[in-house]
């Protein structure tokens, strides 16, 4: 194999040339270096960013169709607090009752978990990570406050089996419908809040087709089998289920 052996510098100028030559390939292989990086991070801010604008708008989605069913939920509270009142007097209702439950939507983060683990998260700006951090931290809230309402109405209705009425479980069912009422009022106000906030990041709710009969809005004197089917027929399934 014939080695070829580099030249002689013989003055200063060839060895500036041949100097000059060397940090010129290399600053462009930095540079190229540097051009893919910048074209891959921004490949994955973009993929980051469009998944989880499309997560905030499917949870928006969900509290906006819930907030179609608030004048049932409010009614159906002050239904269920008279119920209470005629459970204390030995007065309950003997036909069917039928509490229902509000719709629940479970909001996600697994888009935003994701892209903040990967770091893609960081390499966004300032203002806009701000925002999502701020919005994500609200569905969290809102999350909270859904299991609370869930347990609550879970309490309640208890009442539709016609329990024997005792001073212990009179003070259950008005401790549970305070902490539905609350938990009715933080959601309502993290609704607007997040609603306000999504919409400064240009995010448009999705669009949901849920229960044409939502399980709150039945009418109280409603039997278990009719009230399920009621909602079955009403549904975006035609598959039966059992309600809670």
């Amino acid at each position: 194999m014939e080695i070829h052996k580099p030249k002689p510098v013989h003055n200063w100028r060839e060895f500036l040339k041949e100097y000059a030559i060397i940090v010129l390939g290399v600053l462009t292989a930095l540079a190229l270096e540097q051009m893919v990086e910048v074209i891959h991070d921004r490949s994955r801010i973009a993929q980051a960013r469009e998944n989880i604008r499309s997560e905030i708008a499917n949870n928006v989605g969900l509290m906006v169709t819930r907030d179609q069913t608030n004048g049932c939920i409010s009614h159906r509270l002050d239904e269920v607090d008279g119920l209470i009142r005629a459970s204390a007097a030995g007065k309950l209702p003997a036909g069917p009752i039928w509490i229902g439950i509000p719709f629940l939507g479970a909001m996600a983060n697994s888009q935003y978990t994701s892209a903040t683990q990967s770091g893609a998260v960081s390499l966004m700006p300032n203002q806009e990570q701000s925002g999502y951090a701020r919005i994500y931290a609200e569905f969290e809230q809102y999350h909270q406050s859904e299991l609370k309402e869930e347990s609550a109405w879970g309490q309640l209705r208890t009442l539709e089996n016609h329990p024997a009425n005792s001073p212990v479980l009179d003070r259950q069912l008005r401790s549970a419908m305070q902490e539905a009422r609350t938990a009715r009022f933080r959601m309502e106000s993290g609704e607007r809040a997040l609603r306000s906030e999504s919409s400064r990041l240009g995010i448009t709710a999705s669009n949901f087709r849920p229960f044409k009969q939502q399980s709150v809005c039945i009418p109280l004197a409603t039997s278990r089998a009719d009230a399920e089917n009621m909602v079955v027929k009403g549904g975006a399934t035609g598959v039966r289920f059992d309600l809670p």
